[in-house]
């Protein structure tokens, strides 16, 4: 099984590289050339924004191992896929997934956060584990994996 990876663990690189580092260079050069700070400045608001983005998928990886060490876990299966098209990185769709989990008191249904799926992803290809804190049940992360179907690309 694959791990389905979070828009803020692909999405910082995609800023950085695209924006930020580039316009850098250019106002490097304009700064030097007509003493114009304005594109380095923008350049920085670029690099700040990815920043922000890399320290959501740090904060998001420290919480789920920590979850995992010292929080319970459950396996679950996804019900629903919530897709947000308004957000499209490369051919993935960004979306939530709805999970059903089993407990002592019955079965549960929970809402992740955001992740990035394939156009053919199905519910069926999803296995989520929802992992919780024991002293406070609202704190949760869900880690969704992609079964292996087999396809080769």
């Amino acid at each position: 099984m694959e791990i389905v990876k979070t828009p803020w663990e692909v999405l910082y690189k995609f800023i950085l590289f695209m924006f930020g580092i580039p316009l850098f260079f250019i106002g490097i050069l304009l700064v030097v050339m007509s003493g114009n700070w304005a594109v380095i400045l923008n350049a920085l608001m670029w690099i700040i924004f990815s920043l922000g983005f890399k320290i959501k998928s740090i904060y998001n990886r420290h919480k789920l191992e920590t979850l995992r060490r010292k929080g319970i876990c459950y396996d679950g299966s996804v019900v629903k896929i919530i897709p947000a098209p308004w957000v499209r990185i490369g051919s993935y769709v960004t979306a939530r997934v709805e999970c059903l989990y089993k407990t002592e008191k019955g079965d549960s249904l929970i809402s992740s956060g955001y992740y990035l799926l394939l156009p053919f992803d199905r519910k069926e290809d999803l296995h989520a584990k929802i992992y919780f804190n024991r002293n406070n049940l609202e704190k949760n992360i869900i880690e969704l994996f992609r079964k292996d179907t087999g396809l080769s690309f």
